[in-house]
């Protein structure tokens, strides 16, 4: 094998002390072993292994490298290295990284001095966990990737497992599937028909060969014929082929053409006249500007990736903007021949290139084969891969960090009460399941968790509140109305699940989704019963322009820092000599509108509505600003996070990207107990 067949990786994948997975994808078929060595005082080989490779086209081979202990368990609370190896050419002697050109130069994936690629494995001696979490990064967004502050952190500790990250968790939008940019799409079909076959190009129903679609040509094809409902569609991804090909030149530049065509060569007169043409171009010529940033951070993105175990949520756009966000959506979608492929070819993507590295056991065989299949050119085939993904509902699990970790999915396992009223992010025949997966990660029972949820959990109260008084109004697309809070009856029941059912009272959450930084010190009780929560958020990787920074900063310094609301599960009866409270507590900003559904009301319209019943739930909101600028309850610029937690203190350093060369650190500091038992 040589350096230009490897598309994409190494990455390092889920890693615990009986096993580490290492993923490639390469355009040979080859058997990849994996050996695993300590740097530390353990010395030499502790482990190896090779694992299972899937064919996914004539060119596309996905690797999960699985490599087990020596002994027992590999070593904890120290260094280790690993080296893959391949078969050389014409049945020369194997090759590892370094004769493959990958530990030398700008490009190596090992850090300092070090002869390898590292991660290490946290035990009892290490008492700190330090993790790194991020989303949404859009390639020809606005803004630096603020992915080199990933890879300064991880060259500052590289020695000192004390100090270095365990876990990097992508909690959603590692790739956009609607919101492609001009300059990359004819590289993406071709690239894609290379590795899957010529027949990739006429592989979704009705639509015409992807080769012969212009370039910012696919927005109505879209809406109409997937029945899509994302107005940046222009360039929207299609085919497998073009899907896993976004994945590939996400992760590795070696697989970017050399140069892009001028706008003038690639927006021709045949595409757009006068107005029209001149708008395109230029627009193309941004997206230029954007992608050779986003160009040069990745030797970055390779190395940060192949150093640190890898655990990735999925959101709408690693399939499309408003994914699931109505059950009229999913029926839309689900009905059209042409939207029913293109999701399913995303979630093959998805698993391919995330989700199998995620948790390798929740794939059967049956599952693998059918993907590894492919849509083929038989209706009866396209069916059968088609219903095999729409039905899918594994793709949650959980980590193996301490506090465990358990990565939700909310998209895939969603209900509604009509066509358009808002999600309720998690079913509630599906929370059984989020409490196996609780239950598995924490099997004593007792102490913290750290959920990760691509939505926060608890976001800016002031934002949820303009979704809720604006749904009715302009309708839930425009709006992204599928926060937590929008449907309360499916909130209670998450909460409830956690305090009551799971006696949590410490919990971390980590989001993504918004496209800024937060922070946010919660509680939510029930009957008396106190969950503490640290509410982190990291987004986005890349999608922050200057005008974007500036309306963040301004919406932070309107939003009061404390937040109240009490809750029932009802409307009560409330007494109060007027109807005026009584009509502003029925009012969509606090229920969800149905006769049954829960109320929240703040503590001062409470008091004037006067409840004949006491309150069974109360939720609490703090915004935490950080150190360095406390009046910024939002940090607008790229960021990265970078979480360290020691017993209850929770401290989030976001790190924001302000320039090729320059990092700014945003410090905040949370507690998951109570505040009378706990920092303040």
């Amino acid at each position: 094998m040589e350096p230009k067949d490897i598309l994409a990786g190494p990455i390092i994948r889920r890693a615990e002390p009986g096993r580490v997975h290492v993923w490639l994808a390469t355009r040979v078929d080859v058997e990849i072993r994996a050996e695993v060595v300590s740097l530390g005082r353990t010395g030499g080989r502790v482990g190896g292994g090779t694992g299972r490779s899937v064919a996914l086209g004539p060119n596309l081979f996905v690797h999960l490298v699985e490599a087990v202990p020596d002994g027992g368990t590999f070593p904890l609370d120290e260094l280790l290295g690993y080296d893959i190896e391949v078969p050389g050419p014409d049945g020369d002697r194997p090759r590892r990284l370094a004769d493959l050109g990958l530990l030398s130069g700008t490009s190596t994936l090992a850090y300092g001095d070090l002869p390898l690629p590292t991660f290490f494995l946290r035990g009892p001696a290490t008492p700190e966990l330090h993790l790194l979490h991020g989303s949404c990064r859009l390639l020809h967004g606005k803004g630096e990737d603020s992915f080199p502050a990933a890879d300064e952190v991880l060259a500052g500790s590289a020695s000192d497992v004390a100090t270095r990250p365990s876990a990097f968790f992508l909690t959603g939008d590692q790739i956009y599937g609607d919101d492609v940019a001009g300059p990359l799409i004819g590289h993406l079909t071709r690239l894609g028909a290379e590795l899957l076959g010529p027949d990739d190009d006429t592989s979704v129903p009705d639509l015409p060969p992807l080769s012969s679609i212009p370039i910012y040509g696919r927005q109505s094809l879209v809406c109409d014929r997937a029945k899509f409902t994302s107005d940046k569609a222009g360039n929207h991804l299609l085919s497998l082929g073009e899907y896993v090909a976004a994945y590939v030149i996400a992760w590795n530049g070696d697989q970017w053409p050399a140069r892009f065509p001028p706008a003038e060569e690639a927006v021709s007169e045949n595409r757009a006249r006068g107005r029209e043409l001149t708008r395109l171009r230029r627009q193309y010529d941004d997206e230029v500007a954007c992608l050779e940033v986003a160009r040069r951070a990745l030797p970055a993105v390779r190395r940060v990736l192949a150093n640190v175990p890898v655990y990735t949520a999925v959101d709408d756009h690693d399939v499309t903007d408003d994914w699931n966000l109505t059950l009229e959506w999913r029926r839309n979608v689900e009905r059209s021949p042409t939207g029913r492929r293109v999701v399913a070819n995303a979630l093959a993507a998805f698993w391919a290139f995330q989700g199998w590295g995620n948790a390798p056991r929740h794939f059967d065989d049956d599952f693998v084969s059918t993907v590894a299949a492919g849509p083929g050119t038989s209706a009866e085939q396209g069916g059968a891969y088609d219903q095999v993904l729409w039905s899918f509902h594994r793709w949650g699990y959980h980590a193996p960090t301490e506090p465990p970790t358990v990565v939700l999915d909310t998209r895939t396992l969603r209900s509604w009460a009509s066509e358009q009223t808002p999600a309720r992010l998690i079913d509630a025949d599906h929370l059984a399941g989020v409490r196996a997966l609780i239950e598995e990660a924490r099997p004593t029972g007792s102490g913290p968790v750290i959920l990760v949820s691509a939505v926060p959990v608890f976001g800016l109260e002031i934002q949820e509140r303009r979704q809720r008084f604006l749904a009715g109004k302009v309708g839930p697309y425009r709006i992204d109305f599928e926060a937590w809070h929008s449907d309360l009856q499916g909130l209670v029941d998450f909460m409830r699940l956690l305090i009551d059912d799971l006696g949590l009272r410490g919990c971390v959450v980590l989001s993504g989704d918004v496209h800024y930084g937060l922070n946010v010190q919660a509680s939510f009780s029930v009957d008396g019963e106190v969950l503490h929560v640290a509410q982190l958020v990291s987004s986005s990787f890349k999608h922050s322009g200057t005008l974007a920074k500036a309306a963040l900063q301004l919406l932070g310094r309107a939003v009061s820092p404390e937040h109240e609301r009490l809750g029932w599960d009802r409307a009560p009866t409330f007494e109060a000599p007027t109807g005026l409270a009584r009509r502003w507590a029925g009012r969509p900003v606090n229920t969800d509108g149905e006769a049954d559904a829960p109320v929240f009301l703040s503590p001062e319209l409470a008091r004037r509505a006067q409840p004949d019943e006491p309150p069974r739930y109360r939720e609490t909101r703090c915004y935490v600003g950080p150190e360095e600028r406390p009046s910024w309850v939002i940090v607008g610029e790229a960021n990265v996070g970078l979480v360290t937690i020691a017993g209850d203190r929770v401290v989030h350093r976001l790190l924001a990207r302000n320039g090729p060369e320059t990092t700014t650190t945003y410090t905040a500091t949370l507690s998951i107990a109570a505040p009378e038992d706990g920092p303040q």
